[in-house]
């Protein structure tokens, strides 16, 4: 009987793990769970799909028991705290392996105006006293942080459509997946007059574009600082996440 691997997903590193393990491991059956954010899978992912959040370690845990699943990898979103929160607690509590697969912090240009924040909220105050445009990729969650901001114009970009949010008629609502290109980035901001990029501090080659591009054009760089990661192993690469897999499973 071959065994089960969960990877939580969402993001391209889940995709990519699932993608790598179907042609280096594919003896293992591979369940790809979107934990994160987003409910749009990326296309042609080799595993089985779980789609829906796991609401507690209980639910986890309950779900690793019945499907019998030997690990776990956790490359949900750097900013998905709660079900990476769950994952180290169920996977404990049922004695299976836990990794959590954390793409590494960008490297920012230098003689770039960058300020670090500690949340959205944050991150709106500065935008309301210094910004008179500003390009939001924090996702839609937070969007509704930057309402009633009328003297700012805002160009928020996201993966799903977000619901409406009152005080928000004075945003531009762009959809896309990533990647883009530098060239791209630098003429979405130059077209909308954006002076601030607003984004979360989640690293990775896949939404560097932007960092890059708020650089060539002047723009200040607002990151939301990630939250600290588990007390668990941590791979920062596809080849350090499958060592892991072959030492563990």
């Amino acid at each position: 009987m071959s065994k089960s691997i969960l990877i939580l997903g969402g993001t391209f590193e889940g995709a990519a793990l699932a993608h790598a393990i179907a042609q280096h491991r594919a003896e293992l059956f591979v369940t790809l769970a979107l934990a994160g954010a987003t409910s749009t899978p990326p296309e042609d992912t080799p595993a089985h799909l779980h789609v829906g959040a796991f609401e507690s370690a209980d639910a986890l845990a309950d779900y690793i028991r019945m499907r019998h699943i030997a690990a776990v990898i956790d490359a949900t979103h750097p900013f998905a705290a709660e079900i990476t929160k769950h994952a180290v607690t169920a996977c404990d509590r049922e004695k299976i392996p836990y990794l959590r697969f954390d793409r590494p912090q960008w490297t920012l240009p230098p003689d770039t105006d960058v300020v670090y924040v500690p949340d959205a909220e944050e991150a709106a105050r500065l935008v309301a006293r210094t910004s008179g445009g500003a390009f939001l990729t924090i996702g839609r969650k937070a969007l509704a942080h930057f309402a009633n901001l009328g003297d700012v114009k805002l160009v928020a970009r996201t993966i799903d459509a977000p619901d409406a949010i009152a005080g928000l008629e004075n945003c531009v609502f762009i959809q896309g997946r990533p990647p883009f290109s530098v060239d791209d980035e630098e003429a979405l901001m130059r077209r909308h007059g954006i002076d601030t990029l607003v984004s979360k501090a989640s690293g990775g080659d896949l939404t560097r574009a932007k960092i890059d591009a708020a650089a060539r054009v002047g723009a200040r760089i607002v990151l939301i600082r990630r939250p600290p990661p588990p007390d668990a192993d941590i791979a920062r690469s596809l080849d350090d996440a499958m060592g892991w897999l072959y030492v563990h499973v």
